[in-house]
């Protein structure tokens, strides 16, 4: 008989832990949903890209980084910038980047095909940002 209780309160003292982590869980996903969907928050993800501004030259193409579907640049050998990999295989060592203040776009100069690539970093945040500020008002 003994055997049957401990084990009758061995199942009741995992369903209670296992709904406690449950509801912990829940609870968490509740909260970080609702902080990524505040106005304040994306008003701070948009303006932080927004008004960001950087240029350099690309002084090695990070081949052994493959992070999915992002590459790494390394830009005057100095700092790191993820790049898609179907910009990453268009450029080169010499080719520049640059991102202006006030601008969601950041522009790749390819210096073998003289060509441009524009990119929107922002568009995400810009989409949520504009479409929450229309809903409240």
């Amino acid at each position: 008989m003994k055997k049957d209780e401990l084990f009758r309160q061995d199942k009741i003292i995992r369903k209670s832990i296992l709904l406690v982590f449950i509801s912990i869980f829940i609870v968490l996903i509740s909260i970080g949903l609702i902080q990524d969907n505040t106005l304040s928050y994306l008003e701070k993800q948009y303006y932080k890209t927004n008004t960001d501004s950087y240029s350099g030259v690309i002084t090695d193409l990070l081949e052994q980084e493959d992070n999915g579907r992002t590459r790494t640049i390394l830009i005057n050998e100095q700092w790191r910038k993820e790049v898609p990999f179907f910009i990453y295989d268009k450029l080169q060592i010499g080719d520049s980047l640059y991102k202006n203040k006030n601008s969601d776009f950041e522009y790749f100069i390819i210096n073998s095909k003289t060509e441009i690539l524009k990119r929107d970093i922002n568009k995400e945040y810009r989409e949520k940002y504009f479409k929450k500020l229309k809903s409240i008002k």
